[in-house]
């Protein structure tokens, strides 16, 4: 049997491991040169690890990621860095029970409120039933007013913007359930891993086509598919939902701005910004995570944002959008000076963060669709779950168990 993938991200990937051990003729088209999709990496000058455009982490408990990385020989490696968050110019930690007991921008019942209503999530098992409320509406009540107004509603209004009031209450539950202190990494970055991948994929007679975006599709009168004038018995789709079908629910675009400093900007590894009118809502210093041996011994910032399409900042080119963020810097860190800057990339993805409703269950679409032999597997079906590699690779064996057993 053979059967056609669109898109050597990890979804793709995944899927296509399992149906050439299965066996299956498998191609795979990829319009870009490189595996990895969101996750795909680049290398500088001076480096010899590759960084991910977008900033990538696992957990501790991403057993489905770890599993497949270890199957393709190269396995995960763990730290437990600092996740701090800005707020009234200070640089606080707050990544744990005892961090949160002392963070004193928010009374001790507050503290201990927040705590309690964190705490509740951590144990609930399977939140979904969470998805009849909105954030908007359930948190606050939860976790406490002051608490909700000091830390959460500024981070979820920079990320969701426009969008904040569709959240549901069940895409945050998962966002507690899941995280980990523990955050994993694989030697040479996520590009490192994807290549892995698809060297199993053609090592076992799959192929993947570099380069070659599926143009064109279409069913066979008698049976099967034709894609790019190639027949084939099945077509598993891993683009975003707006590209395979009518979408469903919106998305926001990620943006990320990447700097080379010649010094350490900051002393954690994540930043969340609780601060008004910040242009950017994290801080990501790559070196207090991974050796910045691997960059050149240079300090490597990521500035992220989510942004819904027409948003300004996407309008801008990287010279004007480090203009407009580096006044910021001095204020994360008030030694920092424009001169520490070495190099810059700014990087844009729409369909990046999936905008999950109120009972956006009930709208799920399959990843088996009508059609006979088309199947679709994007970030949009992971739900509850926040978009990420584990669940990407999750996704990806469920669609190729599917196809197997179609």
């Amino acid at each position: 049997m053979k059967v056609a993938i669109i898109g050597a991200g990890f979804t793709g990937l995944a899927a296509a491991i399992d149906l050439v051990e299965a066996r299956w003729e498998v191609t795979v088209f990829e319009a870009e040169k490189r595996p990895g999709g969101l996750a795909v990496g680049f290398l500088s000058s001076g480096w010899d690890w590759s960084l991910e455009r977008y900033y990538h982490h696992i957990f501790a408990n991403d057993k489905t990621i770890i599993d497949l990385a270890a199957k393709v020989g190269l396995p995960a490696f763990f730290q437990t860095p600092k996740t701090n968050s800005l707020i009234n110019g200070e640089q606080k930690q707050l990544d744990s029970p005892l961090s949160l007991l002392m963070f004193s921008d928010i009374s001790l019942f507050s503290r201990l409120r927040m705590g309690l209503g964190l705490l509740i999530l951590k144990l609930v098992r399977n939140g979904l039933f969470l998805e009849r409320w909105r954030v908007e509406d359930f948190l606050p009540g939860l976790v406490g007013e002051e608490g909700y107004e000091k830390v959460w509603k500024p981070l979820l209004a920079a990320k969701f913007g426009p969008y904040l009031r569709e959240v549901n209450m069940a895409w945050f539950w998962a966002r507690v359930y899941k995280r980990t202190q523990s955050l994993g990494y694989f030697e040479g970055g996520f590009s490192a891993l994807a290549d892995k991948m698809a060297a199993y994929v053609t090592g076992r007679g799959g192929k993947i086509r570099f380069g070659e975006r599926a143009g064109s599709m279409k069913r066979d009168k008698k049976a099967g598919w034709w894609v790019n004038n190639e027949k084939f018995d099945k077509v598993l789709i891993t683009t975003p939902a707006v590209l395979a079908e009518k979408p469903k629910i919106d998305y926001l675009w990620a943006q990320t701005l990447v700097l080379e400093l010649e010094a350490s900007l900051m002393k954690g590894y994540w930043l969340n910004i609780l601060e008004k009118d910040w242009p950017f809502l994290v801080a990501v210093e790559q070196t207090n995570f991974v050796d910045k041996g691997h960059y050149g011994g240079k300090t490597i910032i990521y500035l992220g944002n989510y942004l819904a399409d027409g948003d300004k900042r996407l309008k801008l080119s990287e010279e004007k959008l480090l203009r407009l963020f580096l006044p910021y810097l001095s204020e994360i860190n008030p030694s920092f000076k424009p001169s520490w800057v070495k190099r810059s990339w700014c990087f844009e993805a729409p369909f990046a963060q999936p905008v999950f409703p109120v009972n956006y269950s009930r709208k799920l679409s399959g990843i088996k669709m009508a059609l006979s032999g088309l199947f679709s597997a994007n970030m949009s079906q992971v739900y509850p779950w926040d978009r990420g590699t584990n669940y990407a690779v999750e996704l990806g064996q469920q669609a190729a168990n599917l196809i197997k057993n179609d």
